[in-house]
């Protein structure tokens, strides 16, 4: 027998099987680095997807559920008119669509705002790939958004849950519905000094410096360098931390 019909009649050597979901999303947690190369080989997209609309529609009805929606939508407003953002009667305009739609705003809204996000954040780093020279390919970054975003919301949907179990609705207002998780330094701040111990503007840049952001750039550094020729992981990171700088 020659060689070239053994050849013939051994089969061709296959790649490793791509992992299921939930492999890849443990491994963002342990080993994104790897994970995310073995995600840039067969990058699909479609399972990551459902998963983040399903993950944001059962936070979204939770809090629908268990706040008063009416209540914290015109507290909302109210701020919005005490710092000249809005007049009484644009808010009270407002108050009454926003008042009807309430839970579909979280049920319904905050599923597709994510994949929206997730599609923004892939579209601005192919464009910056594009600018700096590293070769990738748009699927790969948006499977890497994808991964990151569910690792990180997964954490974050978690303990604000939580802190809602503890605390309660009652303790939920307008103006700590978005500071409930003290993840950042500005509510770090007002938690031990007080809402009014710093100048406005400073606590607004204070909220920015989130431990959740942190974390998502660190992930999404890791990932497109790792989905990316002629990219390393800082200098990834060094571009994604100015355009959230910006």
């Amino acid at each position: 027998m020659t060689t070239e019909s053994m050849s013939q009649m051994t089969p061709a050597a296959e790649g490793p099987k791509p992992k299921d979901f939930f492999s890849r999303l443990a491994g963002v947690y342990f080993s994104p680095q790897e994970t995310f190369r073995e995600i840039g080989l067969s990058p699909k997209v479609l399972v990551p997807i459902i998963a983040l609309l399903v993950l944001s529609a059962l936070v979204g009805l939770y809090i629908s559920r268990n706040l008063d929606m009416e209540t914290i939508v015109a507290g909302q407003l109210e701020q919005a008119v005490a710092q000249g953002r809005m007049t009484q009667e644009q808010a009270d305009q407002q108050a009454a669509f926003l008042s009807r739609f309430a839970d579909y705003q979280f049920i319904v809204g905050a599923p597709l705002a994510s994949i929206v996000m997730v599609l923004l954040i892939a579209a601005a780093f192919k464009l910056i790939s594009a600018l700096i020279g590293a070769d990738n390919k748009f699927k790969t970054v948006f499977a890497v958004t994808l991964y990151a975003m569910i690792a990180v919301s997964i954490v974050q949907s978690g303990l604000m849950v939580l802190v809602l179990y503890i605390k309660g609705p009652a303790e939920v207002s307008a103006s700590n519905i978005n500071s409930l998780v003290a993840s950042n330094l500005g509510a770090v701040i007002s938690g031990f000094l007080g809402d009014d111990a710093l100048p406005k503007f400073f606590m607004k840049l204070a909220g920015y410096i989130d431990i959740f952001a942190i974390w998502i750039i660190a992930l999404l550094a890791i990932g497109y360098a790792a989905v990316s020729r002629k990219l390393k992981t800082s200098r990834a990171a060094f571009w994604l931390i100015s355009v959230y700088v910006v």
